[in-house]
């Protein structure tokens, strides 16, 4: 009897094993195709799609066959993946590009945390769509989904320019608007930088952008695990520290040495000091009126390809852009020290200079 069982499960092995490879040859095969219609394929296609899909969650080409067939099959994934521990701008803008409003919708129909770190999610994601369900959140009365929700609105440049209309209307409260104007002052693109300033001397809910003496900064010691929460506050929608935050801007992953204390207040207090290379920022605005803000990946006669705040690529054909701006200084603006407190960026350094090598 045992060595029918044994049997049995070597002939189960076997043929899960059998059907993996044949999902595999047959994933391989749709993505060497220079057409491919995954809605009018076969159900015995769809299935094997699905199922390579599903044991591949997230990783390796998983976000390419999502997007490239425009498998709809996998909303219910990319929600789940739009929620985990850590932001994933692909998951979240596939679902946003895929579903529309009818997933958002049917994402944020649940409570507590899963609805909080959706909200936190769709401020990765520069469209439209997403722009108008955070400002629809917005009218309801829970406080912990307003709050959140203003302050994924400052995270794109759409998000921005909504959230400084509804500032200028009235429609945001004085005391969120004191929290969420740090983050305006410290945006990427200059214009609402500019306008967030003006907000600033105009409303209830000021804020001050303080000067700091760098020689005395570097005298000071400050907590290697507060910096680290400072970091996961101020520095992880745009930066990297190994597995740790958003690849935007330049990794902080061995930047301890790279950088000596002096330097790394002045990279801080004065990003304009020093551009790093590859990261000179660009102002592009599309015929359909829309606008992006980041860095050039790669730039044809026929497309251009940047990365933009959240981490996400995204491709724009020649034939749609407008105007393209290279912008005078960092993306990474002064008003960014505006968000945290002197004993804050203390501990932030102090947490920085222990990412080295090894």
């Amino acid at each position: 009897m045992k060595n029918h069982l044994v049997y049995l499960l070597f002939i189960f092995t076997s043929l899960a094993r059998a059907d993996e490879s044949r999902d595999e040859l047959i994933v391989q095969t749709v993505l060497k195709l220079e057409s491919f219609n995954y809605d009018e394929s076969s159900d015995k296609v769809k299935a094997s799609i699905n199922r390579y899909l599903n044991r591949n969650l997230g990783k390796g080409d998983y976000f390419t066959l999502v997007e490239k067939f425009s498998i709809r099959d996998q909303l219910q994934n990319l929600t789940s993946l739009s929620t985990g521990d850590k932001v994933n701008p692909q998951a979240i803008s596939l679902l946003v590009k895929l579903g529309g409003e009818v997933a958002i919708s049917k994402s944020l129909d649940v409570n507590g945390e899963s609805r909080i770190k959706f909200i936190k999610a769709l401020g990765t994601v520069n469209s439209p769509v997403a722009v108008k369900a955070l400002s629809e959140i917005l009218q309801n009365k829970i406080e912990i989904d307003v709050n959140t929700a203003a302050t994924s609105l400052t995270k794109t440049a759409l998000g921005q320019l909504e959230i400084i209309e509804l500032i200028g209307d009235n429609k945001i409260s004085s005391k969120l608007v004191k929290n969420i104007l740090p983050d305006l002052v410290s945006s990427a693109d200059p214009e609402v930088r500019k306008m967030a300033l003006k907000l600033n001397d105009n409303n209830n809910g000021k804020i001050s952008l303080k000067k700091y003496n760098i020689k005395s900064l570097i005298t000071k010691r400050g907590i290697v695990k507060k910096g680290k929460q400072v970091y996961m506050k101020a520095c992880f929608t745009c930066h990297k520290s190994g597995d740790i935050g958003i690849d935007f801007g330049p990794a902080l992953t061995e930047i301890g040495d790279k950088l000596a204390r002096e330097a790394m207040y002045v990279s801080i207090i004065d990003p304009n000091e020093a551009i790093s290379f590859g990261y000179e920022g660009f102002n592009v605005k599309t015929k359909s009126g829309s606008t992006l803000i980041g860095y050039i990946i790669s730039d044809s006669d026929d497309e251009l390809v940047m990365k933009v705040p959240g981490g996400v690529s995204v491709t724009t054909k020649k034939s749609e852009i407008f105007s393209k701006d290279k912008i005078d200084g960092s993306l990474m603006p002064e008003g960014l020290i505006a968000s945290i407190s002197e004993e804050e960026l203390v501990d932030l350094v102090e947490y920085l200079m222990t990412l080295k090598k090894g």
